[in-house]
């Protein structure tokens, strides 16, 4: 049945797509070569600095003013604040010792539900939304930035909403997309769990698309590390279906890698790390010159913004 309407544009459908591939049902995609967020490019944000969040951000970005979770319909980006407001109700944003961040959903009384925010939060992959995340330094001080950050699972609490009655409570595990490197997740004596490769391009695909759509509860290092390897599963499929072909360029790959394969570089096409878990459909795989170009270079966002349209072809066809 065809709606018209982008299946990361309704809740869960990523995920029923998903289910119903699995089920022998046979996908159509339509083609769609625009890019869903108005043509706006991915915000930059320097770590550690203060940004007055109308001006700096909801003004230039948008998303909510009022919202703990802003996600914006201009740019690929969901704005997550927090700060010290809900201590009175029990709940507490921070860092544990490994640099995630734990950080509680939206809903001030009855249970929180994935919905509206908290929705957008664990699906932000699917729908190629990188999460910003800014803490206040006081009413009126502006918002320190956090960093990019990357959805990594959730658990369910108990505790009081603010009529004093006992709900459920979200809180998310969100992890500093600069932890999501082999050399961060691993050490020495750590047990390594290799994940085989895919055998075809189809069969890449389909765990590629699993990854995206996979939620759960783990917590600390283990969710480190299921992040990483579902973020490894898109980089497999995607370095797959370049073919050792950059895919903006249409050159070969420029030498091979150590293992044979050919040497290209995934590039998130919505954000400005290339660090973290995305849907195929927003990475690409570049030569190192086309990489640099659109990361450093003059004419950058216009190569860029054709990549998006060129993956997004592509993606429509698989």
């Amino acid at each position: 049945m065809a709606t018209g309407v982008p299946v990361s544009d309704f809740s869960g459908g990523v995920q029923t797509n998903a289910y119903l591939e699995n089920l022998g049902f046979s996908i159509v995609r339509l083609p769609n070569g625009s890019p869903r967020f108005g043509g706006g490019e991915p915000p930059k944000f320097a770590l550690g600095r203060v940004y007055h969040r109308q001006t700096e951000i909801h003004d230039r970005f948008g998303g909510s003013r009022q919202s703990g979770i802003a996600p914006s319909s201009r740019v690929p980006a969901i704005f997550i604040f927090t700060g010290d407001s809900g201590e009175q109700y029990g709940y507490f944003d921070g860092r544990d010792e490994l640099g995630m961040f734990s950080y509680t959903g939206e809903g001030q009384v009855g249970d929180m539900e994935f919905k509206r925010g908290n929705l957008a939060i664990r699906e932000h992959a699917a729908n190629g939304q990188a999460l910003h995340l800014f803490k206040s330094r006081g009413k009126g001080k502006g918002q320190e930035y956090l960093g990019e950050h990357a959805y990594g699972g959730h658990t369910m609490r108990r505790g009081p909403d603010r009529e004093g009655a006992q709900k459920n409570i979200i809180v998310f595990q969100l992890v500093p997309v600069a932890l999501l490197d082999e050399e961060s997740i691993a050490s020495p004596d750590d047990e390594v769990t290799e994940d085989p490769a895919p055998t075809n391009l189809e069969e890449a695909r389909k765990r590629a698309i699993e990854a995206v759509c996979d939620t759960g509860n783990e917590m600390g290092k283990a969710a480190l590390r299921k992040l990483y390897r579902r973020s490894k599963r898109v980089k497999d499929y995607v370095l797959l279906r370049a073919k050792g072909i950059c895919e903006s360029c249409q050159q070969p790959a420029p030498f091979k890698r150590k293992d044979g394969s050919a040497y290209l570089e995934p590039h998130h096409t919505t954000r400005v790390s290339d660090g973290g878990l995305d849907h195929p459909r927003y990475v690409a795989a570049l030569c190192p010159a086309c990489h640099r170009h659109i990361h450093h270079g003059v004419g950058g966002d216009e190569m860029n913004l054709e990549l998006i349209s060129a993956i997004a072809a592509k993606e429509a066809e698989a």
